[in-house]
């Protein structure tokens, strides 16, 4: 549950907001109404108001919603948005929504309640030729190539003479979020794959999967797979979260079992899933030299 330093480095995002307010400014127009679904402390609610919009329902489940009638108050639209604190999937909406906004996401869009709250919503809530913030999201991976962030991930094998490696195993079959350092395009031994799309406009809580593929052309060792999402909001107005883009959503990193010291010619493919929610995750990579021959094969899941 995020507390309200959370929602203080959201807004703090400028990119993020940037993105989002132009984006809204793209389709709320006077009189509009809209629905802002996770709406925190009710900023993008204000904004939206503050575009023209007639009637905006904030719909949040976490307690920081409570800032919000006193944030629509210091910006003159308190009689215009009507704040409700429960769960999105059980609140009925008096009116259809023109425009529903929301940001439901973490490292990546699969997060808890995001794929099945959006499609509630465009069900129950949008009206007909009605707009989606975000409209859509592409997933995309490439090989990492560093050493410090590997060892911040598993840990040290041992300490003060005792054995780790049960808890570094472990770990190497975990999600990672590194907030101390944001990756950089120098740290990718791969160029970027989109192994994934979620269409917002048709998007189910499903299972989401995707297979990448790479020829090595720079020889280096592969510590893992990062992960990331680049957004379309609305026609024009999107932000990425790739490597070199810090910002409030950190990328995720998933380890290898070992390093694997990767030369010219190889091919390393990539079998990616996640359920709905984001948990279990799964990643099973295969590593074939130049002449074809299967030289290590991982399978690796947050599920084991």
């Amino acid at each position: 549950m995020y507390v309200l330093s959370d929602y203080a480095r959201m807004v703090a995002d400028t990119r993020r907001m940037a993105a989002l307010s132009a984006a809204l400014e793209s389709c709320v127009r006077p009189g509009s109404v809209v629905a802002d679904i996770g709406t925190g402390t009710g900023v993008l609610a204000v904004i939206a108001c503050k575009l023209g919009a007639r009637r905006v329902y904030a719909i949040d489940t976490n307690d920081v919603i409570q800032l919000g009638p006193e944030l629509a108050a210091d910006n003159g639209c308190a009689d215009r948005i009507e704040f409700i604190q429960g769960d999105a999937l059980a609140v009925e909406l008096p009116e259809p929504a023109d425009v529903i906004v929301s940001d439901l996401r973490g490292g990546m869009p699969m997060a808890p309640g995001n794929l099945a709250v959006i499609a509630h919503a465009r069900t129950n809530f949008l009206a007909q030729g009605g707009t989606l913030i975000p409209a859509r999201d592409d997933l995309f991976v490439a090989i990492v190539q560093s050493a410090e962030h590997y060892r911040r991930a598993l840990g040290p094998e041992d300490t003060s003479g005792v054995s780790l490696r049960a808890m570094s195993s472990r770990l190497a079959n975990a999600v990672h979020k590194d907030r101390q350092r944001s990756l950089e395009p120098s740290d990718l031994l791969s160029k970027p794959a989109q192994w994934g799309t979620l269409d917002y406009t048709t998007a189910k809580p499903r299972r989401v999967a995707g297979r990448a593929e790479w020829r090595i052309d720079r020889p280096g060792t592969g510590h893992g797979l990062l992960l990331w999402f680049d957004t379309v909001l609305a026609k024009h107005h999107g932000f990425s979260t790739a490597p070199g883009n810090a910002g409030v959503y950190p990328q995720l990193f998933l380890p290898w079992t070992t390093p694997i010291d990767l030369a010219e010619g190889e091919t390393v493919a990539v079998d990616l899933w996640a359920q709905a929610d984001g948990e279990p995750w799964g990643w099973n990579t295969t590593v074939t030299d130049a002449q074809s021959r299967e030289r290590e094969r991982f399978k690796q899941s947050t599920f084991t």
